[in-house]
């Protein structure tokens, strides 16, 4: 059992720590009726490859996400040998920006630095989605 948790968690690691559930890739043009007459067209799907654009999108964050720390700690908000994590979690819209920005799990416990960091998330355009798409994403940060 040791060796499977082990297996989940480096897997989880190389794809980024992204807790989102996996899309469905089976296509579809299922229509069906909502019970109110009117027919509604099948969940859209969102393409394995743009998955992979919204996870590269979030890598490039990084060493913005940095600076919020190197800013933080050159203001004296910080402590010189911080290093930690902060996970987030957040709905891209179909429009193709992230809405309701949360931390989920922080080791670094700096109000500062999370608003930072939230705040270069929020400024990614990941492009339009056929459909808001449910995500999560881990920084990671490194003693100076």
């Amino acid at each position: 059992m040791r060796i499977l948790t082990i297996a989940v968690c480096a897997s989880l690691a190389a794809c980024g720590g992204s807790k989102s559930k996996p899309a469905d890739t089976t296509p579809t043009d299922d229509t069906s009726d909502n019970g109110g007459g009117e027919v509604s067209e099948g969940d859209e799907l969102v393409a394995p490859e743009r998955m992979d654009e919204i996870k590269t999108a979030l890598d490039r964050k990084r060493n913005a996400a940095a600076r919020c720390l190197a800013d933080a700690v050159n203001a004296g908000n910080a402590n010189k040998n911080a290093a930690g994590h902060i996970a987030y979690a957040f709905t891209i819209s179909s429009g193709g920006k992230a809405q309701d920005v949360k931390v989920i799990e922080s080791s670094l416990d700096n109000e500062a630095v999370e608003r930072c960091v939230a705040d270069k998330i929020e400024s990614i355009d990941f492009g339009a989605l056929p459909k808001a798409l449910e995500w999560s994403y881990t920084y990671a940060f490194e003693s100076m």
